[in-house]
């Protein structure tokens, strides 16, 4: 009975959340409009409908592509507009608006706010960060990528990355999951990585266990020059490459990283969530995470502050660190309002 009620509960928030992304907008700018009144049986019913595309988006592996551009697409501008709407109450309560100019204003601000956030996601920066240890005998040069979401992105913005790659010259790539989000693409499109040089490392992250026959698209990426680490570890020169799969619990994660922990080597953990660094980082000396995409679209951030302590950017204890990534890619919306797709470039020297 718990099960019902909680299951009947996380429906009813569902769909309240798809009328406000999806319908809420609309009533608002046809209330705003003096010969416009609400209606309520038309707003339930479209609620319902974009609910069950939504549910089935979601809960299914269909790769139909009118209906994953319809629910992703519609959460990001959904988002954006409540957002605005938000803006123009406030505006109207200090300073009272005619209903034609807030529909002006709504209409004039989203295109510019969305103009501006697919734009932002044309775009790849190179970040560069430079450490030190005492463990590493010859300078490293690591490149770090996560959240590429192909599928959702196309492979022409992975061929971006990939150049921008080759132009870094590392001595590995380390990839930290989330490389593929649908399961309509095709991975023989991987072959453009037999262009790079040096190792490539990998380890799953939430959604490579979405895809339909999963574990037979996992299995096939070393047909391209990535070496799976899921719970496994790689040394090389002086470093240990520890690869700790998202698909289990934080505790069963922590029990692997020190299952494959060397006391002698400069321990580098590579985990799609940055979660497990609050566990290992007295005993690592790099984890590198990524998921969280920053919030991805503004003031999101904000609401990936509250389920994640780090949720971007380098984070130091003592002489571990953290790199948290905002990811080479989108997930869901092609939009990006305060973040941006990323490519790490880290080199560790000796001390």
């Amino acid at each position: 009975m718990k099960k019902l009620l909680s299951s009947i509960f996380l429906i009813i928030v569902l769909f309240i959340i798809t009328y406000f992304l999806f319908i809420f907008p609309f009533d608002i700018i046809n209330l705003w409009k003096v010969d416009k009144n609400f209606n309520g049986l038309f707003s339930f019913t479209s609620t319902l409908i974009t609910f069950i595309l939504v549910r089935l988006y979601f809960s299914t592996k269909i790769t139909f592509t009118p209906l994953r551009l319809f629910v992703c697409e519609g959460i990001g501008i959904g988002f954006i507009s409540l957002n605005v709407i938000g803006i123009i109450f406030i505006l109207d309560l200090l300073y009272p608006l005619q209903g034609e100019t807030k529909v002006n204003l709504f209409l004039v601000s989203l295109i510019i706010l969305l103009t501006i956030g697919y734009t932002s996601t044309i775009f790849i920066k190179v970040k560069t960060i430079e450490l030190q240890s005492k463990k590493i005998r010859n300078q490293k040069k690591i490149i770090f990528i996560s959240d590429i979401h192909l599928g959702s992105n196309s492979i022409n913005h992975f061929k971006k990355i990939i150049k921008k790659i080759i132009l870094l010259n590392p001595d590995m790539i380390l990839i930290g999951g989330d490389l593929i989000d649908s399961s309509s693409f095709q991975i023989d499109q991987l072959s453009i990585l037999k262009e790079v040089k040096g190792p490539i490392y990998f380890v799953t992250g939430n959604h490579e266990h979405y895809l339909k026959n999963s574990n037979e698209k996992i299995d096939r990426l070393k047909e391209f020059n990535i070496n799976l680490l899921d719970n496994k570890s790689s040394v090389i020169d002086d470093i240990n490459i520890i690869g700790v799969s998202d698909n289990q619990s934080v505790e069963k994660q922590k029990d692997i990283f020190f299952s494959k922990k060397n006391n002698n080597s400069y321990n580098l953990c590579l985990v799609h969530k940055p979660s497990l660094w609050q566990f290992i980082k007295n005993e690592c000396d790099l984890t590198l995470s990524g998921h969280t995409h920053n919030g991805q679209i503004f003031p999101v951030n904000l609401l990936v502050s509250l389920k994640f302590k780090e949720k971007f950017g380098l984070y130091k204890n003592n002489l571990s660190f953290l790199y948290v990534s905002s990811g080479s890619g989108t997930w869901g919306p092609k939009l990006r309002l305060g973040s941006f797709n990323e490519v790490i470039s880290i080199t560790i020297n000796p001390s």
